[in-house]
C-alpha cells in the first residue's frame, strides 16, 4: 500500500497562541496530533513535547514488539516527561495534552488515543469516528444537567499515570483517515467533512478548505487537520 498525507494547523480567529502540534511522517508511517492545555504557553509546550517524544521513540528503536505495546510505551514515556517537566517549572504546572496517533504497520493501522482530538475513517460517502472522546461530554449525564464541553477525563502529562486506548483496523486501498483537533469538529459537521473530501482536489486543499470553513464560523479554537490516503502501489 502507498500512503500519502498532508497536515495543516491554524491559530484560528480568537486564540493568541497555537497550542496544537502535529507531525506527518510518511517514511515511518507515523501520524500524530496533539492539542495542549495549560496557562500561558504551557499547552503549546506540552503538545510539542508529546509529539517530539513519540518521534524520538520511533527514530531510536525498531518496532520489534507488538506495535500496540510499543505505542503505549511511547505515550507513557511522553506522559512521564511532560509530568516531570511541569513539576520543575511553576509556570508549566497543570499542563497536559491530548494525543491521537496513527501508526501503519504492514496491512494494519494502530490508533493510539488519549483525550478529545479525533481519528476518523472516511470514503467518498461515509465517515466513521474511530476514537472515543475522553471528556465529560462523552459520559452520559443522568443529573439533568448539560454535559460539560471540553472538560477532559484523560490527558497526557497532567497526572503521573495515564490510560491509553489502542484500536486496530485492517487497511484497504481507497480509504482516507482524518486526524483533527476539536477546533475542527466543534464547528464542521461530519457531512461537510465528507463533502469536502469528495471534491476532486489535493489533500492540501482538503485540509485548507476544512480549516477555512471552521474559521468562517468563528475560529474560536486552534484548528489542526491531517488527511492520510491509502492507495495501491
Amino acid at each position: 500500500m502507498k500512503i500519502s498525507s498532508c497536515g495543516l494547523s491554524d491559530i484560528g480567529r480568537i486564540r493568541r497562541v497555537n497550542q496544537d502540534s502535529f507531525v506527518c511522517n510518511e517514511k515511518v508511517k507515523l501520524f500524530i496530533i496533539a492539542d495542549g492545555m495549560g496557562g500561558h504557553q504551557a499547552g503549546e509546550v506540552a503538545s510539542r513535547m508529546a509529539v517530539d517524544t513519540l518521534c524520538q521513540f520511533f527514530a531510536q528503536k525498531t518496532v520489534s514488539i507488538d506495535p500496540e505495546t510499543y505505542l503505549k510505551q511511547a505515550i507513557l514515556k511522553a506522559n512521564e516527561i511532560i509530568y516531570h517537566q511541569a513539576s520543575l517549572d511553576e509556570s508549566l504546572k497543570g499542563m497536559g495534552t491530548t494525543l491521537t496517533c496513527l501508526y501503519f504497520f504492514f496491512d494494519t493501522v494502530y490508533i493510539a488515543h488519549v483525550g478529545d482530538s479525533r481519528a476518523y475513517l472516511l470514503n467518498k460517502n461515509y465517515i466513521w469516528q474511530l476514537s472515543m472522546d475522553h471528556s465529560l461530554q462523552q459520559i452520559p449525564i443522568t443529573s439533568g444537567l448539560a454535559p460539560l464541553k471540553n472538560v477532559l477525563t484523560r490527558s497526557v502529562g497532567y497526572d503521573a499515570q495515564v490510560e491509553v486506548d489502542v484500536y486496530t483496523k485492517k487497511i484497504s486501498s481507497g480509504e482516507y483517515y482524518l486526524l483533527c483537533s476539536d477546533g475542527l469538529y466543534g464547528s464542521v459537521k461530519h457531512s461537510e467533512m465528507v463533502k469536502i473530501l469528495s471534491q476532486d482536489v489535493s489533500l492540501k486543499d482538503v485540509c485548507r478548505k476544512l480549516i477555512d470553513l471552521a474559521n468562517s464560523r468563528g475560529g474560536e479554537d486552534n484548528i489542526t487537520v491531517m488527511v492520510i490516503r491509502i492507495d495501491d502501489v
